[in-house]
């Protein structure tokens, strides 16, 4: 550790906290999942892409795994970069933004870009997927991603990843599997509608059911502007979270078909601005839980597989959140060779967070053999075909080429 500590004092500029400091304490409890423990050797703060560059090769060389962490930890010069946003329809950003700082700085000049609901959380979700509000309208955000620069393994700096059409091709839905550290992303942005429309539809829980046999027969017909998810806490109510990019009047006709087969008990609609919307429900709170994914093929969710699930949720002993997201639309439209996101032609992605307890196997009866990659299991049996799917070989092989 001491080899290590005089290579970063000689050439990084930006601040290192070893353990024996005080800020690096604030560094370890910056992270949403405290049920999981990790105490690096340093923490390192690069001010540009020299001091990335000079702290990879001086792990290299001392045998000492570098890891990059998104989430708001870089100055504020290596953060979001051209603003002038109306005329190239791209932003170029460093990988410390998190979610929150872009979209406010997009929605200042009534722009928007499709990524996560948790803003507080760092732009590397964009190389993983980005599933969120906008996806059926725009895509994901790996999607999105029209060129980045990056730090090989071995120091080398590539200053545009589209010029390595294998590598660029990674990024867009496995960028998280070490084929480097990116240091700056550019992405493409969309001018969004100044006013959107929130709402939330109550039921019953013996209404699981009827909205699941609902959801999966207009799953592919709701417009694109359109976004659904389903939240279940508890064994007694749930709802149907929905956001439409308009204003009400022009919202209620889109769900209008929704509320009348499936007669929610009560229903609440507020209009209001895109980037106060996304964000007011958000408080980035740190819990100990345990996170599985699965996706649902475009058939939807069975009746047998809707059953499961109500059991499943009504025998949990603690506190669990059950997230269905409506992920048809701009999503599938991509061909699943495109990108690296192989997650195409499905119908939902369902999120299981379960605090201080295990999620069933059985569930995977019901889904497809599919999970996000964004919400990474340790546990997971055969990770690199439910992540990665056929494109599992390939990129195997990519990383080789640029991380051997």
């Amino acid at each position: 550790e001491d080899n290590l500590q005089n290579c970063l004092n000689i050439y990084i500029r930006g601040p290192t906290y070893y353990r024996k400091d005080f800020a690096y304490k604030n560094d370890l409890l910056l992270k949403s999942n405290s049920r999981v423990i990790h105490i690096p050797v340093v923490f390192v703060h690069p001010i540009d892409v020299l001091d990335v560059q000079s702290a990879i090769i001086c792990g290299k060389n001392l045998n000492f795994t570098v890891i990059a962490r998104s989430g708001g930890h870089s100055s504020e010069s290596y953060s979001i970069g051209d603003s002038n946003y109306a005329n190239t329809q791209t932003a170029k950003i460093g990988p410390g933004v998190t979610l929150n700082t872009l979209y406010y700085s997009l929605s200042e000049q009534d722009f928007a870009f499709p990524s996560g609901e948790c803003s507080t959380i760092g732009v590397g979700i964009m190389m993983g997927g980005g599933l969120g509000g906008l996806m059926r309208k725009f895509g994901t955000s790996s999607d999105n991603l029209r060129d980045a620069q990056i730090v090989l393994a071995n120091g080398t700096i590539v200053d545009h990843v589209k010029e390595y059409p294998d590598l660029f091709w990674a990024l867009r839905g496995a960028g998280n599997a070490g084929y480097g550290i990116v240091t700056s992303l550019t992405l493409k942005i969309y001018p969004i509608q100044k006013i959107v429309t929130s709402m939330v539809f109550t039921y019953d829980f013996d209404q699981t059911k009827l909205v699941y046999s609902v959801m999966n027969e207009l799953g592919n017909s709701f417009h694109q502007n359109l976004y659904i998810e389903t939240n279940h806490e508890d064994d007694i109510q749930f709802v149907i979270r929905g956001l439409y990019l308009g204003s009400l009047n022009e919202a209620k006709p889109h769900v209008q078909k929704l509320i009348e087969l499936t007669n929610p008990k009560n229903e609440s609609y507020v209009e209001g601005d895109w980037y106060n919307t996304f964000t007011i429900n958000d408080i980035g709170s740190r819990n100990i839980y345990k996170d599985k994914t699965f996706y649902i093929d475009s058939s939807g969710l069975s009746c047998e597989g809707v059953e499961y699930l109500m059991g499943f949720m009504k025998n949990f002993t603690t506190n669990f959140l059950v997230v269905t997201m409506l992920v048809t639309g701009r999503v599938n439209e991509i061909g699943r060779n495109e990108t690296a996101f192989v997650h195409r032609g499905l119908l939902y992605m369902m999120q299981i967070l379960i605090y201080l307890d295990e999620v069933n196997y059985e569930t995977q009866n019901y889904t497809s053999y599919e999970s996000y990659q964004n919400h990474i299991d340790k546990d997971l049996y055969d990770w690199q075909c439910r992540y990665y799917g056929e494109h599992f070989g390939k990129l195997v092989e990519i990383k080789q080429k640029y991380n051997p």
